[in-house]
């Protein structure tokens, strides 16, 4: 499973991560700070959450209530 194949957070297991697939990578977003600019390593689950890893090392919530967005990105390179 990658990370676009997620549309619940039941999809997971609690602890289970999920990672981008080849052809894309994700991006966090928030319409508080537009100034966040960090590409996801993967999307885990904690309990009734769903908790982004981004490559800076910062933790985001990307489920439920004050969540941030991800923003698909289509690596045209790496085809």
């Amino acid at each position: 499973m990658h990370i676009g194949q997620i549309h619940l957070v039941t999809d997971l297991t609690d602890g289970q991560r999920v990672f981008p697939d080849d052809d894309h990578s994700y991006q966090i977003q928030s319409e508080d700070d537009p100034s966040l600019d960090t590409t996801v390593e993967y999307v885990e689950r904690r309990g009734d959450r769903l908790i982004a890893r981004g490559l800076n090392g910062q933790d985001y919530a990307v489920s439920g209530l004050g969540r941030y967005e991800l923003k698909t990105i289509r690596n045209w390179l790496r085809r």
